[in-house]
Order: C-alpha cells, then sequence, then structure tokens
C-alpha cells in the first residue's frame, strides 16, 4: 500500500472508531446514596456495625450506600446543620424531629420501643442522688448525644456540676465505671439491664424520661418513589430472606412505622440547651 493510500485507511478506520465510539449504548452508573449514622460508636466500629444496613439499602435501590459517621455528636450535628448534605439518617429522636420541623424531612421507620438513658455507680460506690455525684468523674457521651442531654438536666445548677469524662461510645462509659476510671456513667437503660443480668454490681442512680427510639429519616429531596420504596423494604424486612440476614447482623428483631408524631416536641430539648433555635 502507497504512503497515500495508508494515510486514507488510517483516516477512515480512526473515523469509524470515534463514531462507534459515540453510538455505543450508555452504560448506567449508580447513584449514590448518602447515608449519615448517629457515632454511637467510633467512626470505624459505626461503619462496620451498620454495614449490613447499607449493603440492604444498595440492594433494594440500585444505588451505591455510603456510610458517613462523625467522631462524636458535636460535630455529628454540626455537619448536619450547615447544609445538610445527606439524604438519608439514622439518629435519635431529637434530631429526627428537628429535621422534620425545621427541614421538611421525612420519618420512615424506626427501631421498635423507647429508650431511657440511666445515671448509674458502682455497687462499692453506691450513691442514691445525683447531688452526691457533683464534682466527681462521670462518663458520658457529650451533647448533643440524649445521654449527654440527659445528664444536663439532672444537674441543671451551673454551679454545681460533675465532671464530665467524654467517651465514644455507651459501651466505653460503663467500661470506664466498671474498671473504676470514674464515679458514675450515663447509659441506655437497656445497657444497663443488660449488664445487670450478667452480675455487673452497679446501683441505679436516676432514670431519664423515655423517648421513641432511633429512626431512620429521608430528604425532602429524595424521589418520592425511591422513599416508599426503602419504607416498605425497612417495614417488611422481618418477611423477608434479605431483611431477616440483616437484621441478625444488626440485632434488631424488626424495624417498626416511625410516625412523625412520635416525635413531635423532641427538638426542644435541643432548644433547652441551645444546640437549636426555635
Amino acid at each position: 500500500m502507497n504512503q497515500g493510500k495508508k494515510i486514507i485507511y488510517a483516516g477512515v478506520c480512526g473515523l469509524g472508531i470515534a463514531l462507534g465510539a459515540m453510538f455505543q449504548p450508555a452504560i448506567a452508573t449508580a447513584a449514590t446514596l448518602d447515608f449519615a449514622i448517629q457515632p454511637i460508636l467510633d467512626e470505624k466500629e459505626t461503619r462496620k456495625a451498620f454495614q449490613p444496613l447499607a449493603d440492604y439499602l444498595a440492594k433494594i435501590t440500585g444505588d451505591k450506600v455510603v456510610i458517613h459517621t462523625a467522631r462524636d455528636f458535636p460535630e455529628y450535628w454540626v455537619k448536619q446543620k450547615k447544609n445538610n448534605p445527606y439524604e438519608i439518617m439514622m439518629d435519635n429522636a431529637f434530631f429526627t424531629d428537628y429535621r422534620i420541623e425545621k427541614e421538611n424531612w421525612i420519618s420512615l421507620a424506626k427501631i421498635p420501643g423507647l429508650v431511657s438513658y440511666t445515671l448509674i455507680v458502682r455497687g462499692d460506690n453506691a450513691v442514691f442522688e445525683a447531688d452526691e455525684l457533683v464534682g466527681k468523674r462521670i462518663a458520658s457521651l457529650m451533647p448533643p448525644a440524649p445521654s449527654g442531654v440527659f445528664l444536663g438536666q439532672m444537674f441543671r445548677n451551673p454551679l454545681r456540676q460533675p465532671f464530665i469524662v467524654p467517651t465514644n461510645s455507651a459501651d466505653e462509659s460503663l467500661q470506664m465505671l466498671i474498671s473504676g476510671e470514674v464515679l458514675g456513667a450515663i447509659i441506655p437503660t437497656p445497657l444497663v439491664n443488660n449488664a445487670l443480668q450478667d452480675g455487673a454490681d452497679l446501683v441505679v442512680v436516676k432514670t431519664s424520661v423515655q423517648i421513641p427510639h432511633v429512626a431512620i429519616s429521608v430528604s425532602p429531596n429524595m424521589p418520592e418513589a425511591k422513599r416508599e420504596k426503602i419504607k416498605k423494604a425497612l417495614l417488611k424486612a422481618d418477611k423477608t430472606k434479605d431483611g431477616k440476614a440483616m437484621l441478625k447482623k444488626l440485632g434488631f428483631t424488626n424495624f417498626e412505622a416511625a410516625d412523625p408524631s412520635l416525635y413531635s416536641g423532641l427538638m426542644q430539648y435541643l432548644v433547652d440547651f441551645s444546640f437549636a433555635s426555635e
């Protein structure tokens, strides 16, 4: 083939490749669903613990579900208050109500039942009134975590406060108490009950009011069809093979409906402690 024909042939081949690429069918790419979960554990453990739920949601929606969390509750709260970047969130009643009231989020499903938080001490250092712990070391997640907020309610006088030792999880708070690093701890009441059943020598000082358990809610920007698909899959999870497997890994029995009325007014706790405005 002479030089001129080679040039023409190369040009035709190049054009064919270019045109072929233009008319190739588009390859669908999964959207990303940003899923924020409150930091009841440290960041690594939170992602590990809730990955089965993220995988379940990914299978339902066809999206790539990415878990987001934070080092602690103050950081988590700041991240969501400033131009909330998430589409789905799983967290406590205070935050859930705030987003429903202030940002028009929609609550889909919740962990069954109610939860309270209990201030405890060891049996060998038993006290029976919260005031006896003024100036003493108490392990707690920091506000606006519910345990931190309820602890603040128990010590209203700004001149008579305990020394708060920040922790990254309720279990860490409990272990610090058992090991004697602190005199008291405030943790979810079910964890107290489990510890007592396991033989821990603990004394209950005070228990908070009960609030609805953790809820999953979604942004108002999420398409209704996707929202309803997620809601249905969560509420029926205990009746499907994939759902049962996911629930077992999470240690939940099922999800139940999260009617917004259950959470109504609970953002007031955040207002009272200056974490939110009316």
